[in-house]
Parts: C-alpha cells; sequence; structure tokens
C-alpha cells in the first residue's frame, strides 16, 4: 500500500470527524454552537488538505 494513500485514508477520516463535530455538536463533550461549528471548519480544512497533499504526493510518485 501506497503511504499517499494511506495519508489520502487518514485526511478523509479527518474530513468525517469534521462533519460530525459539526452535525451533532460533539467532540469528547458536548460543544455548544460556535465551538461545534470552529471545531467542524477546522477538522474539514486539515483533512482537505491533508487528501490533497496525498494527491499531490500519490501523482509525483507516478510520474
Amino acid at each position: 500500500m501506497n503511504k499517499n494513500i494511506a495519508y489520502g485514508i487518514i485526511g478523509l477520516g479527518y474530513v468525517l470527524i469534521g462533519i460530525f463535530t459539526w452535525t451533532f455538536k460533539y467532540f469528547i463533550i458536548q460543544l455548544d454552537d460556535i465551538k461545534a461549528t470552529l471545531f467542524g471548519i477546522l477538522f474539514i480544512i486539515y483533512g482537505s488538505f491533508r487528501v490533497y497533499r496525498a494527491i499531490k504526493g500519490y501523482r509525483n510518485d507516478q510520474k
């Protein structure tokens, strides 16, 4: 398994955690609306960045 594929899967996990946190307003403890939104957006942005870097690294390895 290519390490970039694993990094992409981890990035998707972060995106899913962000969606879960934003939707259910829960991350280890119950969060209020503002904190849940901020944490959710933060996780989604970081996960998207990880997926982007994984795709970029995978394409560079294929060349």
